[in-house]
């Protein structure tokens, strides 16, 4: 038996607007460099956010058979849900462990 989420299969216009803007949050805030809309290999859209200094990838926000992921920069799972807020609720932490990650390699 498998269970479907309600709703849209891949990202809609609204999913990818709510997470542009939280991620631009985190730009205007200093905690990220950047926040785009990438459309990757498979056509899909994901987005994308980037260090700082648009080094490298923290975080990637993306939809998997309607289910909200966050991939790391290896493309792991580090959070799956329903719900989009669910997901995004590890942004502080993806900015702060960044940070930390920073510091130690110093």
């Amino acid at each position: 038996m498998s269970i479907l989420p309600l709703g849209h299969l891949s990202f809609t216009k609204a999913d990818i607007n709510v997470l542009v803007e939280a991620g631009n949050a985190l730009v205007d805030d200093r905690l990220a460099g950047s926040c785009v809309p990438v459309e990757i290999d498979n056509g899909e859209v994901v987005v994308a956010i980037l260090d700082q200094d648009d080094d490298y990838l923290l975080c990637a926000f993306g939809k998997d058979r309607g289910w909200y992921c966050v991939y790391d920069s290896e493309w792991s799972v580090i959070a799956r849900s329903q719900f989009i807020q669910d997901v995004m609720d590890v942004l502080p932490e993806i900015t702060v462990s960044d940070r930390r990650s920073a510091a130690n390699a110093a």
